[in-house]
């Protein structure tokens, strides 16, 4: 019976050939560059002549390789989508969709190969200062946002390329926005912590408290309910429904948590915190900033800040760290937080004694 043979070279290209018996001989028909569908579409037609027996060097002329069929942005859009629905989160799905709807009405439906340098360029420069279009204004955005958006093009360009759509010549990787570092988040320090948390609001208290404890997002700590607290094993799991990306993790209780957890007032089902709605917290904690006449740059996050910052303080690995933020990488975490205790840091460089102070002391005498 004839094969179907699928050959990727150094190159990045992948090509297709049918291998069978002809007159006691192997043989093999080239079907060329093309994308899966395609080559089990031409497999199929010719094993029915195979079985016919009609099949001759003469008949395969007959067998016509058809151009592979070149997607717009609409069909990456489509696959994209579809590929999220069952690996992806509700909320990646959305942002990609957003993404492609930008990209879209500021570009056109272009086919892939269109894709330019020159028109990405184009993109940026509208993006940054806000566009109209026939669907609508887009309003300018950051350029970490655009940044996001070009992520998640190059992204499905890559999953185009291995479906075929495109060859190596032609698969684009459109460079992102050059953004000078940020300033990283603030944290509370230890007296700051009892300041935020002298408030008479008990459950607006025990939501600050928390955050500070186990160092969970916002919508992390909003879905969390009492069935994801495991007592007997002394851990939270923070499931994938409400975890960043889909990615569940653990969080250890301490003796402080347990008890803090021990003393939340309700009937121990449902969701913990079933008072607020994200953005109704969010503005909350500000207002509540503003009351106390903190630093108006402190945000909720900043108390996931507070709890990793505090760790590292104390000597905790970073890489301990970083797990149980739940970042992708100990980069993350290095990036955000490890250069903020500048105390830590500069106790660090007190430690070299290496130079002796006499050879201080005799250089100063020279100088003089």
């Amino acid at each position: 019976m004839p094969s179907l043979r699928k050959r990727t070279w150094k190159s990045g290209r992948v090509t297709w050939d049918i291998r069978y018996q002809y007159e006691g001989k192997s043989e093999s028909h080239n079907i060329g560059e093309t994308d899966r569908r395609t080559a089990e579409k031409i497999f199929r037609q010719f094993c029915n002549q195979y079985a016919e027996g009609t099949i001759d060097p003469e008949i395969l002329k007959k067998v016509v390789t058809p151009k592979p069929v070149i997607p717009t942005l609409s069909q990456l859009a489509e696959f994209t989508r579809t590929f999220a629905l069952s690996n992806k989160s509700q909320k990646t799905l959305r942002r990609e969709q957003d993404a492609f709807i930008a990209l879209k009405a500021i570009l056109g439906d272009l086919k892939l190969p269109a894709l330019t340098a020159a028109k990405m360029e184009d993109y940026k420069a509208k993006r940054l200062k806000g566009v109209s279009t026939q669907s609508g204004y887009f309003r300018p955005v950051s350029a970490a946002t655009i940044n996001i958006e070009i992520r998640i093009l190059n992204t499905a360009l890559r999953q185009a390329f291995s479906l075929g759509w495109m060859d190596s010549k032609s698969q684009p990787q459109f460079k992102q926005i050059r953004i000078i570092d940020s300033t990283p988040p603030e944290w509370l320090s230890e007296d700051e912590i009892k300041l935020v948390l002298a408030t008479e609001d008990l459950e607006f208290r025990n939501f600050l408290v928390c955050l500070l404890l186990t160092g969970c997002r916002r919508n992390e700590a909003l879905g969390m309910t009492w069935e994801d607290v495991d007592s007997p094993q002394r851990q939270i799991v923070v499931r994938g429904e409400i975890g960043k990306m889909g990615k569940r993790r653990t969080l250890p209780i301490n003796t402080v948590l347990e008890a803090f957890l021990q003393q939340i007032p309700g009937d121990r089902s449902g969701l913990i915190f079933q008072r607020y709605s994200p953005n109704q917290i969010s503005m909350k904690f500000r207002r509540w900033v503003r009351q106390l006449g903190m630093r108006e740059t402190l945000s909720l996050h900043s108390l996931r800040s507070t709890f990793a910052c505090h760790l590292i303080r104390k000597g905790v690995n970073i890489y301990d760290v970083s797990k149980l933020l739940g970042h992708s990488s100990v980069r993350v975490t290095e990036k955000h937080y490890l250069a903020q205790d500048t105390e830590s840091a500069t106790a660090a460089v007190e430690k070299l004694t290496y130079v002796d102070v006499m050879i201080l002391g005799k250089h100063t005498e020279q100088v003089t």
